[in-house]
């Protein structure tokens, strides 16, 4: 699988658990952010294919940081992880620019499901470099 993706999750151990599914997977992490202002950032300076995004952080929450990065990059494609899982909040995080909403405890298997699903060519990198 070759995506370049960037993690943002206040909790360190999940944004390693991610980061270590992916890499195993051919995945390249380009960056992680603890809050949302971070996430916007990084998504600037490494233009990835995906971003794996966390509803509660600090400084922005998930919503406001999706609006935030689908306004400057509209093909990025939003992974929602949050152990946040009611319809009403899923309805909002789809209309901020969500692709997709993984529901913690997330299994591997559900997070490559997900990256097949958004990314074309299951799942290599749309900007054709790793």
């Amino acid at each position: 699988m070759r995506v370049r993706f960037v993690i943002a999750d206040d909790a360190p151990f999940l944004r390693e658990l991610i980061r270590n599914i992916l890499s195993a997977e051919g995945g390249v992490c380009v960056g992680e952010a603890a809050n949302g202002d971070e996430a916007v950032r990084l998504v600037q300076e490494t233009l990835p294919d995906l971003i794996f995004l966390d509803m509660v952080m600090p400084l922005r929450n998930g919503l406001e940081t999706a609006r935030a990065i689908k306004e400057l990059h509209p093909d990025v494609k939003i992974i929602g992880c949050s152990t946040l899982d009611t319809p009403d909040l899923i309805k909002q995080a789809m209309d901020a620019g969500f692709d997709s909403y993984l529901t913690k405890p997330f299994t591997r298997e559900q997070i490559i499901d997900a990256i097949i699903k958004l990314l074309p060519q299951q799942g290599e990198s749309s900007h054709g470099r790793t």
